[in-house]
């Protein structure tokens, strides 16, 4: 009868840690977004400047490529991967969705790379005057794959979003 008096399950911690940790040790991340119903997360990388439809077409091939050969090397199969950009002018955003089975520390490394090389200072990166401390972000990276891992093992019901407000990254059930 009334909806609001209905105890709303809470999101497991492990799913908040790895979309925390994921926006702590890769600066180029703007937001992340774990959906359950298909076990995925989705990063959003932020680009200014004007794009033709052939930049994006281009580096769009460029990851494919990329991440096929790397699931290749790695002996990964059945690896989903979906690639789209919003936006042509101005800031416009380029989502990357990856399925959580498949997914390691290492790819997600490489595609933030992928994404600086092509890009350049064009990518808007977070911690451009204040990098942290490297032991932090080992250790963070440490984390974010034992959290991958443990993602892989529970059952995470809902929609998690993470995002960066400045300084600080903010982790909400949706």
């Amino acid at each position: 009868m009334f909806d609001f008096l209905k105890k709303t399950k809470k999101p497991d911690p492990d799913a908040g840690r790895l979309l925390a940790s994921i926006l702590v040790v890769f600066p180029t991340v703007q937001s992340v977004t774990y959906d359950s119903k298909d076990e995925t997360l989705e990063f959003s990388f932020a680009l200014n400047g004007k794009f033709s439809h052939d930049d994006f077409e281009k580096f769009l091939n460029y990851v494919a490529e990329s991440v096929e050969t790397f699931h290749h090397l790695e002996g990964l199969s059945g690896a989903t991967i979906e690639l789209n950009v919003e936006g042509i002018y101005g800031t416009c955003f380029l989502n990357v969705r990856r399925d959580v089975a498949t997914l390691t520390c290492r790819e997600l490394s490489m595609l933030t790379e992928l994404a600086s090389n092509y890009f350049g200072d064009r990518l808007i990166e977070e911690y451009e005057d204040s990098i942290p401390d490297e032991e932090y972000l080992m250790a963070q990276e440490d984390y974010l794959e034992q959290c991958l891992n443990n993602m892989r093992q529970l059952r995470v019901e809902g929609r998690l979003v993470g995002v960066r407000e400045h300084e600080r990254v903010v982790v909400y059930s949706r």
